[in-house]
């Protein structure tokens, strides 16, 4: 076993024919990122720790755990112990290991791999465990029946949009305001919870009189954990479009929410699910505080994560995976165990999903172990997963999804979207728009309402207890909003006698009665031109005329109509239609109250986000996953690569490998060599610095400079080239660190 350096890889890649190349190519999409124009800067590439990296975290425990034992013994010089066969073929097609034949078969490795290898066992002791797993881990059978599974999926449904409906009118009344640091803190999070009677206080005092509170997050409402819930709901809305950020710094509905809540339930359900795949946010859930967890504010910077979709494809394709292996049988994919005034233990996430991810992918598996948990709870809330298997709904997601076009997850999950929204329209039961009023001054839905009735009752209503089924109370308070909001008396109670499927009470007439005498307010609207029109027969052909259908006409008095438009485009819509008009040249007032009745909002074509409106996110994972190069592509690379050959003698030299900035900065950190850095200022001129590396994060690194012993923090995007210097007697470094007896001759030989 050897260490190659940049030469000796070269040479390797120098016998290499085409079809080589291209599965090399196939295999680490990201050397083709930008394309190399020789075999040099391909050999660069191919050694460099961030690409080396990249790959590892694509290989399955067998193989990962074989690349472990080839890797020590290469460091170590000595051979390895009967290497599986086909791990070791996969290895060497990727670059990561080379077969040499002769007297004595020795397999030599990239000079950086070891070093790789070191750095994540030190940084990730979990990681161990998953090497272990031999056999790919197999569902147990599911303790619940397909009925509850379905149950439960379209229950948690049901009781999201409820809730994301609940937030958006918190917000169109009193928006979220942000810090000056950026994000909704945790005091603004307690005052929208306060003012919701889901969440706030009417909740604890329903809990404290026996009434079960189930929680979204696994806690009780009313508290610190509700308080989360709402962070939630406020990242799930911005992921979805459905509030955004206004002048005055507050997050607010979007003038898509308004389609939103006029739209069919799975439609709904389809755009949440859409953002929820596409938001490159860390896990979104947020837990109340506790003493053992810091929070970070809501629709924060910080909770960019680039790789935040990749994980969620994972979690589900794995999902979906485990369960066509058991061919219709149903089976117990995890069991979630997340406390509620606790940090989540080992033991949050557990059965065959956890370890299948961890045999499949250990090293992402290792490094986003503390995010699963919640990722699971996420698809429960979104009705995904349900009771530790994978729903009805999961299952249509995955069945049209196209999950190998992560160049545009977006177009990927489309089809996926709108299967979807077809299972979740068949399964949903039915909206009603019939209800019970009763003596105590309450309403109770016969079932799910729609839209409309929601929004009447929710207008002059106050909502009461948590579930798809609610109960509206009308007080004084609640009535004299309705008031507000363009109801009057009449309307309100010719609504409820419409609707109810019971007498109105002699007491809640009076209290409709009392409250419109009572209230004081002007009414008022948006108008863009108005219309009198004396003839009863011309003013229904006015308004039956589909010419004049988008115009937004309605009445408004007897002989008075009012349109959207401006006038300008009325009397030209009019002029189309064959009616004749003149202008009014004097002001007039208006004749009386508007109606409450409302207008249909547009429905999108498709309500499937092409992309996250997190879209300028500052942390972006741009490499491309395997299925998606184009054959053609590759075979043309691989062609130009063996044309081209090797570079000039001028370019190289081992200074070639000094573009491998983050591998060469990561192991001079490690062993305190000294680095030179060719450091590229804003204006564009270049000069050099000197120093020992001795911390590396948040994109910059600190170098303690050779001449005046001083420190200087450097921008890595600055960065241009980094090499190590030359082994010499240093003041920087570590005494207990002896100096190596001989020092190779090469820049990757120098890092084994």
């Amino acid at each position: 076993m050897s260490l190659l350096s940049l030469e000796a890889l070269l040479e390797h890649l120098e016998t290499w024919d085409e079809p080589r190349l291209v599965t090399l190519l196939r295999l680490r999409p990201d050397l083709l990122q930008p394309s190399p124009g020789d075999l040099t800067t391909l050999a660069v590439r191919v050694g460099s720790e961030a690409s080396i990296r990249q790959h590892l975290q694509r290989l399955d425990a067998p193989t990962l755990h074989a690349a472990t034992q080839l890797s020590r013994a290469a460091a170590q010089g000595s051979s390895a112990e009967d290497p599986d066969p086909v791990a070791l073929e996969a290895l060497q097609a990727a670059g990561l290991f080379f077969a040499e034949t002769g007297s004595a078969p020795a397999v030599s490795t990239p000079a950086r791999l070891p070093h790789i290898f070191d750095s994540l066992t030190a940084h990730l002791p979990q990681l161990a465990d998953s090497l272990t797993i031999q056999t790919p881990p197999a569902p147990t059978p599911a303790g619940a029946s397909a009925a509850m599974l379905e149950n439960a999926s379209v229950a948690a449904i049901s009781e999201l949009l409820d809730d994301v409906a609940e937030v958006l009118a918190l917000l169109a009344d009193s928006p979220a305001m942000t810090l000056r640091t950026g994000g909704v803190g945790m005091r603004e999070l307690r005052r929208i919870a306060a003012a919701s009677a889901r969440w706030g206080s009417a909740a604890t005092s329903g809990a404290r009189r026996g009434r079960p509170a189930t929680s979204g997050l696994g806690a009780g409402f009313g508290s610190d954990a509700s308080v989360g819930e709402i962070g939630w709901l406020l990242e799930l809305s911005a992921a979805s479009g459905l509030i955004e950020l206004s002048d005055g710094q507050a997050w607010a509905p979007s003038r898509l929410a308004q389609q939103w809540g006029a739209a069919a339930r799975h439609h709904r359900h389809q755009l949440l699910v859409s953002g929820w795949l596409l938001a490159p946010r860390a896990p979104m859930l947020l837990r109340g505080p506790h003493p053992s967890s810091r929070i970070a504010p809501t629709l924060g910077l910080d909770r960019q994560r680039g790789d935040a979709e990749r994980l969620r494809r994972a979690l589900l394709h794995t999902a979906g995976a485990l369960s066509a292996e058991a061919a219709g049988e149903r089976v117990q994919l995890y069991a979630l165990n997340l406390p509620d005034e606790d940090l989540p233990g080992p033991d949050a996430l557990t059965g065959a999903l956890p370890l299948r991810l961890a045999w499949e992918r250990p090293l992402m598996s290792a490094r986003v172990l503390h995010l699963l948990p919640w990722l699971a709870r996420e698809a429960e809330r979104l009705g995904l997963f349900a009771v530790g298997a994978l729903s009805a709904a999961g299952a249509a997601l995955l069945e049209g999804a196209q999950l190998g076009r992560a160049s545009n997850p977006g177009a990927g999950w489309r089809p996926g979207l709108s299967r979807l929204a077809e299972q979740l329209a068949s399964s949903m039961p039915a909206q009603v728009d019939t209800i019970l009023v009763q003596s105590d001054l309450t309403a109770i839905a016969t079932g799910a309402l729609s839209p409309a009735s929601a929004a009447a009752l929710a207008d002059f209503g106050q909502r009461e207890g948590h579930g798809s089924v609610p109960t509206y109370r009308f007080s004084p308070d609640s009535l004299h909003r309705g008031l507000t909001r363009g109801w009057t008396g009449d309307s309100m109670l010719a609504w409820l006698e419409a609707h109810s499927l019971t007498g109105l009470p002699a007491s809640l007439t009076t209290q409709v009665e009392d409250a419109a005498r009572t209230w004081r307010g002007v009414q008022i609207g948006e108008a863009g031109a108005w219309l009198r029109v004396t003839d009863s027969e011309q003013r229904e052909a006015l308004l039956d005329d589909p010419v004049l259908g988008g115009l937004g006409l309605r009445v408004l008095a007897e002989d008075i109509l009012i349109a959207r438009a401006p006038m300008a485009a009325l009397e030209q819509a009019l002029t189309e239609a064959g009616f004749n008009s003149a202008r009014s040249t004097e002001a007039e007032e208006d004749r009386g109250p508007s109606p409450a009745a409302g207008t249909s909002p547009e429905h999108t074509a498709s309500w499937s986000l092409e992309s996250s409106p997190w879209e300028q996110s500052p942390v972006r994972i741009t490499s491309a996953e395997p299925e998606d190069l184009d054959e053609t592509l590759l075979n043309a690379a691989a062609a130009a690569l063996r044309q081209a050959g090797r570079a000039a003698p001028s370019s190289s030299s081992p200074s070639a490998a000094a573009h491998d900035v983050i591998g060469t900065l990561r192991s001079a950190l490690a062993a305190r060599r000294e680095v030179t850095l060719t450091r590229v200022s804003p204006q564009g001129s270049t000069h050099q610095l000197s120093g020992v590396p001795t911390g590396m994060n948040a994109g910059r690194v600190r170098i303690r400079v050779r001449d005046d012993e001083g420190e200087a923090t450097v921008m890595l995007h600055r960065i241009a080239a980094v090499e190590e210097n030359p082994a010499r007697e240093s003041p920087f470094q570590e005494p207990t660190v002896p100096a190596p007896a001989e020092q190779p001759s090469t820049i990757e030989e120098s890092n084994g």
